[in-house]
């Protein structure tokens, strides 16, 4: 293979930045030569390659900052750029490895190079992060395109901590003053290098990642390429999936949390689906084949042609199997489901999140059996004196009291959740007390977030995301965690009404 060509291409903005990107794949796919190019770039959010944005960013945050948007070409999760950053992105001809392996190399290779420029304690922590003296020190993302692998990385030479968990909401730092003075000691940065620091540490990198991908030698060169502004308004305007008649949902898996949307037409059959996460996929357009070859597909024909495509395509996937696109998409199906069986719009069908550790039961099996529903205290009234008790007078002035009296008319258990730790104490002891099953409600980033607690307690349950001012659009989420949320939750009382009146009884045919 042919020598790594490395070289700088200043600071510019992201949009411009990713148009160097596809250049770069251009130029290594043609002509066969490995390139690594670093730069910096301006305030920018860049979504992996799969993500779904609703899920990963706060949008009204990014345009209030006038900070853009824009979907970066390798997988994994999103990244906060900005300057002072050191950004590279290297591409060169794929060989026989598989992603997982591609992560291991170039992140033991950026370690090396920081070592070989004297930098002490460096080692990465999987799949992609690079830490020094146990705080993180910046991120590797790759991708398959074209039969080219792309690579991009970042190490932090300064800290922008308050945009970063502002603008996104993937990090569980709380967005607090004392959550982000916490987050802060979470991250480290590199010493202040002048010009010349930075240009050994940078050829430092190149020599490292020569070495670790097998290349013969090193080539620095002056990068000069010119880039469209044309390409800005593709990456500024991200499609928007959302549509009255389209069912959504998501599920976690190790790899990260696939998200999918669909629309059925008149025969029940897909007409049309988007596949995203912030996970690695193998090849770059997977699941968009996985789209089209689903097209048309009715529920039981999802397992032949998901069999036949995956049995005809080489592909792979970082965390997670075949197995759990088809969960995904049983998912999607069943929401249709509970819209028909409750007569209720499909939107408010997809605000239900099924946790179900072993895979077996569906919504109405889980509401069957369950003996116990969970409230969230953010729901109750700010003025109400039972805001941060677990109880209700049912005195009639809000929706919780509602929905405490049908479902003590149904004999079910009710438990106003507190705090975080509340939740905790509260699902070890439906365990204890061998609960089957419960019913709950909580907003979707706190399940994503929080999913381990729900998966701990190792039971099946049935929760319904609530809506208004959650304290994730708030940014309040250590207050929330705390029991000290000021803001009001809403439930849609008609739906959980019609749910709870299902409880203890056999599941619908």
């Amino acid at each position: 293979m042919n020598k790594l060509t490395w070289g700088d291409s200043g600071l510019r903005d992201g949009a411009d930045n990713l148009v160097l990107d596809s250049q770069q794949i251009i130029v290594t796919r043609t002509d066969h030569v490995p390139l690594l190019r670093f730069y910096e770039s301006t305030r920018t959010v860049a979504l992996g390659a799969y993500e779904d944005k609703d899920f990963a960013v706060r949008s009204a945050y990014c345009q209030a900052k006038s900070i853009p948007i824009i979907r970066r070409l390798t997988g994994g999760g999103t990244s906060y750029l900005y300057p002072k950053q050191i950004s590279w992105s290297l591409t060169l001809p794929v060989q026989h490895l598989n992603i997982e392996q591609w992560l291991d190399i170039i992140c033991m290779a950026v370690c090396d190079g920081l070592s070989n420029s004297g930098h002490e304690n460096i080692y990465f922590n999987n799949p992609n992060d690079i830490y020094a003296n146990g705080q993180k020190l910046g991120s590797v993302y790759v991708g398959v395109l074209d039969n080219v692998l792309i690579a991009n990385g970042t190490l932090f030479r300064s800290l922008d901590i308050n945009t970063m968990l502002h603008a996104l909401r993937v990090p569980k730092e709380k967005l607090t003053p004392a959550g982000i003075h916490t987050a802060t000691h979470r991250f480290t940065t590199l010493p202040n290098l002048s010009d010349a620091g930075l240009l050994q540490l940078k050829a430092s990198l190149a020599h490292a990642i020569a070495q670790s991908c097998n290349l013969p030698s090193i080539m620095q060169i002056p990068w000069i390429n010119n880039t469209s502004q044309t390409y800005v308004c593709d990456h500024h305007n991200l499609p928007e999936n959302a549509h009255e008649s389209t069912y959504s949902g998501f599920i976690t898996t190790s790899g990260g949390v696939l998200h999918g949307r669909i629309q059925f037409d008149t025969d029940l059959r897909i007409s049309s689906l988007h596949l995203n996460g912030n996970v690695y996929i193998r090849p770059h357009n997977l699941f968009r084949k996985i789209e089209s070859v689903l097209r048309g597909a009715s529920e039981t024909e999802i397992t032949r042609r998901m069999d036949n495509l995956f049995y005809e395509n080489q592909w792979e996937l970082y965390g997670f199997t075949p197995h759990h696109i088809m969960v995904l998409l049983r998912r999607l199906f069943e929401q249709h489901g509970i819209a028909v069986k409750l007569s209720i719009a499909p939107s408010s069908a997809s605000s239900f999140m099924i946790h179900d550790p072993d895979g077996t039961m569906d919504a109405f099996d889980i509401v069957a059996k369950a003996d116990t529903l969970l409230v969230p205290y953010c729901a109750k009234p700010a003025w109400c004196k039972w805001r941060h008790k677990d109880g209700c007078s049912q005195c009639g002035k809000c929706d919780v009291g509602e929905v405490y009296k049908v479902a003590r008319q149904q004999g079910l258990n009710v438990t106003t959740v507190r705090n975080f730790e509340h939740l905790e104490i509260a699902l070890k002891a439906l365990k204890k007390r061998g609960t089957k099953s419960y019913l709950g409600m909580c907003c979707n980033n706190f399940y994503i977030k929080r999913e381990y607690a729900f998966r701990s307690a190792n039971m099946p349950a049935l929760l319904l995301d609530i809506a208004g001012a959650n304290c994730y659009d708030l940014m309040q989420e250590q207050s929330a965690y705390s029991g000290e949320f000021s803001a009001e939750s809403s439930i849609d009382l008609g739906v959980a009404e019609k749910v709870i009146r299902l409880a203890g009884r056999k599941p619908m045919q």
